[in-house]
């Protein structure tokens, strides 16, 4: 195998930022020695190349601010590409802090543009569609329902 794991995670960084365990699997996936997996995760950390909580952050900020997702879908989705739960809350939290994000107005955004693109349907199914449209997104019920009972009146 050419080059050395270290190396091939400096490649993959340069592309686009991974969190530690999603690089991890990558190194992994490639079949690298798991001894020198572990010390160029190592030499990535020490020297902040690699680092899960400004991984969060700028996840966090991206899909809070220009994404219009909640923040417990992104909390979910921190979750699930391998940082800690609390280092995705903490994350969510600061991004909403700092952006002064008010989730009434991105639950409601976000209402309007699926409901824009779901033309002359029924009432009944365009309050369905958004509804749901809406829940996949992870915005809780009272926002929802906020959001639909103003654009659907």
């Amino acid at each position: 195998m050419a080059g050395s794991a270290y190396d091939y995670a400096l490649n993959l960084l340069s592309a686009r930022a991974y969190t530690t365990r999603n690089l991890r699997r990558k190194l992994v996936q490639k079949q690298f020695d798991a001894t020198a997996v572990e010390a160029a995760m190592e030499r990535l950390i020490s020297s902040g190349l690699l680092d899960d909580s400004r991984y969060a952050a700028e996840y966090a900020r991206q899909k809070l601010v220009h994404g219009g997702a909640s923040v417990r879908r992104v909390e979910q989705d921190l979750a699930r590409k391998g940082v800690a739960r609390d280092l995705a809350k903490r994350a969510a939290a600061s991004v909403m802090d700092e952006e002064a994000i008010d989730t009434s107005v991105a639950v409601l955004r976000a209402a309007q543009k699926k409901l824009a693109s779901l033309g002359d349907l029924e009432p009944v199914v365009k309050r369905r569609r958004v509804f749901a449209f809406l829940a996949r997104r992870g915005f809780e019920l009272n926002e929802i329902n906020a959001a639909i009972d103003r654009i659907l009146l």
